[in-house]
């Protein structure tokens, strides 16, 4: 197996999401090794590729190390695509660092907890339909639903 094909990263983005779609854009333009392959929550048989439940790839980006299928989530898949990524690769040890203290995950739930997703082709005329919320740890709002 080639060092690429073991270096070679699906990772499971929400389409959704403006920052998702924004940070995707932006490894696809650093991948100059080619090692990345996006794949959004959204498509239909996304579930057939990965087993991990719907609610699970909305909550947190998801990653698969294609050599060994090991999937990673959360503050874990962005330290892989650190990893993978030469323009990102000085970061990867403060994130590594900050795995280690406990605090990498946190910030990861805080900043996807407060995402905004828009629901392409999912609106109305009366509006679009948002999921509800939840509550994490440390948010203090009320759950809801609403439509912009």
């Amino acid at each position: 197996m080639s060092i690429r094909k073991r270096r070679m990263l699906e990772v499971y983005y929400d389409s959704w999401c403006p920052l998702c779609t924004g940070i995707r854009s932006r490894l696809e333009r650093w991948d100059w090794l080619h090692v990345l392959r996006f794949y959004s929550i959204r498509d239909q048989h996304v579930t057939e590729r990965i087993p991990v439940s719907m609610d699970n790839l909305v909550d947190s980006m998801h990653a698969r190390e294609s050599s060994s299928g090991r999937i990673l989530s959360g503050i874990e898949a962005v330290h892989a695509l650190c990893m993978r990524v030469p323009i990102l690769m000085p970061m990867s040890p403060f994130i590594w660092i900050s795995m280690k203290l406990g605090i990498g995950g946190r910030l990861y739930r805080y900043i996807a907890s407060r995402r905004t997703i828009v629901p392409a082709g999912q609106c109305s005329s009366n509006g679009c339909e948002l999921p509800v919320r939840r509550n994490v740890q440390g948010d203090d709002s009320d759950s809801h639903s609403s439509r912009t």
